[in-house]
Order: structure tokens, then C-alpha cells, then sequence
């Protein structure tokens, strides 16, 4: 601790340095997080919608329903009534729902809105269901939006694909900045190490310190990137309500990671460069 205590602004400078770059690691993670509770959220909202022929018999409907309700990966199944439908198309057009006053009878039919389980939301599950149920007796179509599906599967895809690899490189730059910043910190005290090891100070005692300033170093810098995320958290609520923040385990993890990061940046920097 008294090796720490002398070297308060390098430490002070190291610590600045591993903590904006791990903040750059916290700003992605936190857009990831976010941009997937996005697609989550957009995939809670895709329905798939059964209409029956006009003239079905109540009990005809409600075994449709049943067969629905028996399907892999349907989670509900709500009757629209053909009244509900027109109401919520009238809401839909806003002003110009006068347009539909014209309308003598009402030209829509009873349906089936159908909501399938997150992990079944595929196109391949949604076509096959789909057309499962286009044959049954009393049902006239099903309609889920294909092409709107297919194109939000094919936007996910590079999505994923470019997260990863932008992922990759902040990832690797970082672990490049704090373990290259933690060995610079200890190539600073070579000459001490050497003094040390002339008056008979094991190998053990020497790296102990070091240990204990890398793990520190990486703790100090990690919790910094943790508030300045914080801040930028507030500050984009302002005018992105319902933002997400890390959970505390993600945050534990985060932390952990840094601690163990600066470690072991500290104990290579020994072993490779010092020869101790």
C-alpha cells in the first residue's frame, strides 16, 4: 500500500485512462442492451390472425380455437368480433374514419388473434403454422405479415452480425489499453524491483503489491466507467423514456472482470518484462 500511496498521480492517470475505456465497453453494452429490447419488444407485438368464413357456427369457432390453443408454441388465442375489428379500424384512420359512414354493412370478419411464444417468432414456425391452419373447415385466411417478417429476421440477422463484430474490436481494444496501461505502470518500478530482489525479497513478495495495485487499479477504474454511465443513462432518459440500464449482475460482472483484468495485466507485465 505504501508503493500505491507514492505513486498517487500515476496511479490517478492509470486509473482515467482504464476508466474512459472501459466506459466506451459500458456505452455498447448499454446500446446492445436496449436495441434488444427493441427487437424483443417488436416481437411481442407480432400476432398472427385467423379469420373464419362468414356464416361459422359457434361451435365450429370455438374448435378452431381449441386446435389453436393445442398448437406448439401458441401461448393465446382472443376472439375478435367482426364489431371489435371495425372499431379498431375506425380508431386506426383518426380523421378519416368518416370514410367508412358509407359502409352499409360491416365488411369484416370474426377472427382469431393469435400470440405465439418469443422463442417460436420464426418465419419457417409462423408459415408453417399458418398454413396448418388455412385448411381447416370454417377458416378463410391467415394473414401474419410475412414480408414484414421476413425483412425484420433479415435486419436482426446483420444486426447481430455487426454487434458482434464491433463487439470483438471494443472488446479486444480495451483489454489492449488496461493491460498495456497496468504493465507501463509497473516498468515504472523496475528499479525498485530491482533493489528489492539485491536485498533477498522473494519473487512472491515482490508480485504481491503489484497484484493488489493492477486488481485495484481495475476496480477504482471500472466503478468510474460505472457512474459516467450512469450519468449518460439520466441524461438519455431525458429523451429516450423507458432507456434501460445494466443490470446489477451485469454491473457485478463488469466489475469483477476489470478487477481480474488489472491483475493479471499486472502479473504479465512482471513475468514478461521484469523477469522475476
Amino acid at each position: 500500500m505504501t508503493m500505491i500511496s507514492r505513486r498517487k498521480a500515476a496511479n490517478l492517470i492509470s486509473i482515467v485512462i482504464m476508466g474512459l475505456s472501459l466506459l466506451i465497453l459500458g456505452v455498447f453494452l448499454l446500446v446492445t442492451l436496449n436495441v434488444q429490447a427493441v427487437i424483443d419488444k417488436a416481437g411481442e407485438e407480432m400476432r398472427i390472425y385467423v379469420y373464419l368464413r362468414d356464416g361459422t357456427a359457434a361451435a365450429a369457432a370455438r374448435d378452431i380455437q381449441m386446435r389453436l390453443l393445442r398448437l406448439e408454441g401458441v401461448e393465446e388465442v382472443v376472439f375478435v368480433s367482426r364489431e371489435e375489428a371495425l372499431t379498431s379500424f375506425r380508431q386506426a384512420l383518426g380523421g378519416n374514419k368518416d370514410m367508412l359512414d358509407a359502409l352499409e354493412s360491416n365488411p369484416l370478419p370474426d377472427a382469431y388473434r393469435v400470440k405465439i411464444k418469443p422463442e417460436y417468432i420464426r418465419s419457417e414456425y409462423m408459415a408453417t403454422l399458418s398454413s396448418e391452419a388455412g385448411k381447416w373447415t370454417g377458416v378463410e385466411e391467415v394473414r401474419y405479415g410475412e414480408r414484414w417478417l421476413a425483412r425484420g429476421e433479415k435486419l436482426v440477422k446483420g444486426f447481430y452480425l455487426a454487434d458482434l463484430a464491433i463487439g470483438v474490436i471494443i472488446f479486444l481494444s480495451v483489454v489492449f489499453v488496461i493491460a498495456n496501461t497496468v504493465r507501463l505502470t509497473v516498468l515504472s518500478r523496475q528499479k525498485t524491483i530491482e533493489v528489492a530482489k539485491l536485498i533477498g525479497a522473494t519473487n512472491a513478495y515482490i508480485r504481491i503489491p503489484f497484484l493488489v495495485e493492477g486488481a485495484l487499479q481495475g476496480a477504482v477504474a471500472s466503478l468510474l466507467a460505472v457512474g459516467l454511465l450512469a450519468l449518460i443513462h439520466l441524461f438519455a432518459k431525458r429523451y429516450l423514456p423507458g432507456v434501460l440500464f445494466l443490470r446489477g449482475e451485469v454491473l457485478g460482472a463488469f466489475v469483477a472482470f476489470c478487477v481480474l483484468l488489472g491483475a493479471v495485466g499486472s502479473y504479465g507485465a512482471m513475468r514478461r518484462f521484469l523477469k522475476v
